[in-house]
């Protein structure tokens, strides 16, 4: 019944007009075409058009997929299996459309497109790749990636591959959701569909997370820093302790440096108020299981104006309690971890107060905080002394 739902909203934001319209050419004003002109590939794309709509979250968030889809560690194939396992999860017929020509120039045949969409239990995978295709579905489905899988992969894989595959779905989840959300319509030139049968994720949900354990990736201590590495984690100059989640991306510099303009726009340059901002993350983060998050956000959101109420009201979710002002916010982040994709009923009651950069801030702040949830989890990213915990009743 699950999958008849998200097909049905998936489908009809596709069928009508766009929720977000891509950015006529007409109006393109002189930072409109710096954008295009910088990432505009094969013609002009839908996606990249209506985060036009945006221009300064464009620049933020262009980069990293770039380097994702193109300039990372991971041979073309293995890449181009994994966004399409992730776009076949979320429904996300646009990054499908996209990437199944990328994939055909990768070696990847009809019969295979195909079997990617009913997942690595199908017969015919060569075990790694199914290792691949089972890590997508692991966090789709728990923001985790487990230990026989990870085992699997690392077995093959150097530390920034698996770092980048991690990342892969992670992003192309952020992608799809907000693609679907936004109705981006695919481009007439693009002839590749979804394969017809609904895809389903081969793995159940696990809440098994590392806290306390051992991590999978070390943070980089400051006496393994390299001169770029140091400039990276302290461009200041103040010599203060750096996090742990830093000093981990910190051992994969070509991937840290345009994922933190992602972060670092969601942080600092959305449009979106703190108190807003701070109350998707926690939400996203308690959705994910991911401890990391939750520790350093939820003193955020107090320092944002949220009171203990507010905190358990982002605990207990959008059904809880009476509805208020922030009901449609919550229920934005249970839909996109949910269904990867915001309902009809809950994208109008966001868009009745909210305008066109601050619904997509909301988009990208969900599917953000999820990739950085599935990271954390996945990598086994220890809290920092003295950390918030999970509330008593999250505890495992």
């Amino acid at each position: 019944m699950r999958i008849a739902v998200i097909l049905s909203l998936v489908a009809a934001a596709a069928a009508t007009a766009p929720r977000i319209s891509p950015v006529p050419e007409a109006s393109f004003t002189d930072a409109h075409k710096q954008i295009v002109a910088t990432y505009e590939q094969d013609g002009k794309a839908n996606d990249l058009l209506t985060y036009l709509n945006h221009p300064v979250l464009a620049r933020n968030i262009m980069p990293f997929e770039r380097y994702i889809s193109t300039g990372s560690t991971l041979p073309p194939r293995h890449r181009e299996l994994l966004i399409l396992r992730t776009a076949s999860l979320c429904r996300s017929e646009y990054v499908w459309a996209h990437h199944a020509p990328a994939a055909r120039k990768a070696g990847i045949t009809a019969d295979e497109l195909t079997r990617i969409a009913r997942g690595p239990d199908t017969p015919g995978w060569q075990p790694f790749e199914a290792a691949l295709l089972r890590a997508a579905d692991e966090l789709h489905v728990s923001a985790f990636v487990s230990d026989a899988t990870w085992a699997a992969l690392a077995a093959t894989y150097e530390t920034r591959q698996m770092i980048d595959a991690v990342f892969t779905v992670a992003e192309f989840t952020m992608v799809s959701g907000t693609l679907n959300s936004a109705g981006v319509p695919v481009e007439d030139r693009f002839k590749d569909r979804l394969p017809g049968a609904p895809s389903r994720a081969t793995v159940t949900r696990s809440d098994v997370r590392l806290i306390g354990k051992t991590a999978r990736i070390t943070p980089l201590e400051p006496s393994e820093w390299s001169p770029e590495v140091r400039q990276w984690l302290d461009r200041s100059g103040s010599g203060r302790p750096v996090a742990a989640i830093y000093r981990t991306y910190a051992r994969h510099l070509a991937m840290d440096q345009p994922r933190t303009l992602v972060s670092e726009h969601i942080r600092q340059t959305s449009t979106l108020s703190p108190r807003v901002r701070e109350l998707l993350i926690m939400r996203i983060g308690l959705l994910c299981r991911s401890e990391y998050e939750w520790a350093a956000h939820a003193p955020a959101g107090r320092r944002a104006g949220m009171t203990d109420a507010d905190v358990q009201r982002v605990i207990d979710g959008p059904d809880a309690g009476g509805a208020t002002a922030e009901t449609p916010l919550l229920r934005a982040v249970d839909e996109l971890y949910r269904d990867d994709v915001v309902s009809d009923a809950t994208w109008n009651a966001l868009s009745a107060t909210l305008d066109t950069k601050q619904l997509l801030d909301v988009l990208v702040t969900i599917g953000g905080y999820r990739m950085v949830s599935m990271a954390l989890n996945t990598f086994g990213v220890q809290l920092e002394a003295g950390a918030e915990r999970f509330p008593a009743s999250l505890s495992r």
